[in-house]
């Protein structure tokens, strides 16, 4: 028999844990990419991805600038997402997915990589939004199967954390970003906390999926992971909650998880 600690959100019994959700992140502000089939706009020819539109439909992820036409729809029984190939880019990107990337969290849940190498799964970018290269900065999250790496690219901040879970399972992995603080969580983990310096990241910032940005190259950073649903929670801090919204906004995204996977 399986037992909680926790009460059951509204609707788990009766197969509303989605629909539940996604109220609740819309309280939030946050973006919900969700891997279903009607969010997913494929080309009939090609079969590639052209659109991931968000469940509320304000935000569009479309293939970064390198993808040219290589990020194809996977579909299973039960599964729908973004089927990424090693040193391939499949990259998506959401443009502006919010003013200020100072303190943001983000959480991806994705089928890891048959050779555990999933890389790179999603990137919060400054480098895009019109300010100059020298103040530009992106903190990417990657998974190379024995351990995930959350960092900035200027050195200010990074984790290290082990990954536990098993392969052949869905897995979600969060990022919270907040100022000079950095942590990551794997499923229901207690998360993994860093402090460094401000990563300066207090900008526009676009979201991309799968990729780290719109450059090409960077071909060992990419890896076989299938992308299921993408979240971005803009200045909420997740995992270092600073009060009662965001510790509610975490509980609710392991409850989806549980219950959904």
């Amino acid at each position: 028999m399986l037992k909680l600690d926790q009460s059951l959100p509204d609707g788990a019994l009766l197969g509303g844990a989605r629909e539940t959700f996604a109220s609740q992140l819309q309280r939030t502000g946050a973006v919900w990419l969700h891997g279903d089939r009607e969010s997913f706009e494929v080309d009939d020819e090609t079969g590639a991805i052209q659109k991931w539109q968000s469940i509320d439909g304000h935000k569009t992820a479309t293939p970064a600038e390198p993808n040219e036409g290589n990020g194809r729809l996977f579909k299973s029984e039960a599964l729908v997402g973004l089927q990424c190939i090693p040193e391939t880019n499949c990259g998506l990107v959401v443009p502006n997915i919010t003013e200020n990337a100072g303190t943001f969290s983000m959480a991806v849940l994705y089928r890891p990589a048959p050779d555990g190498q999933s890389k790179t799964l999603v990137t919060v970018n400054t480098g895009y939004s019109g300010g100059s290269d020298a103040d530009s900065n992106y903190v990417f999250l990657s998974d190379a199967g024995d351990f995930f790496t959350a960092k900035d690219t200027r050195g200010a901040v990074e984790v290290l954390a082990p990954v536990t879970s098993p392969s052949d399972r869905v897995r979600m992995a969060i990022v919270t970003l907040s100022g000079n603080t950095l942590a990551v969580a794997e499923n229901l983990s207690t998360p993994v906390v860093a402090h460094g310096a401000d990563a300066g990241m207090r900008t526009e910032a676009d979201l991309f999926i799968g990729c780290r940005s719109n450059r090409s190259g960077l071909k060992k950073t990419l890896g076989g992971a299938t992308v299921l649903d993408v979240l971005f929670w803009p200045k909420h801090a997740l995992l270092i909650p600073r009060g009662a919204e965001d510790a509610k906004a975490y509980t609710d995204l392991k409850r989806y998880f549980l219950w959904e996977h």
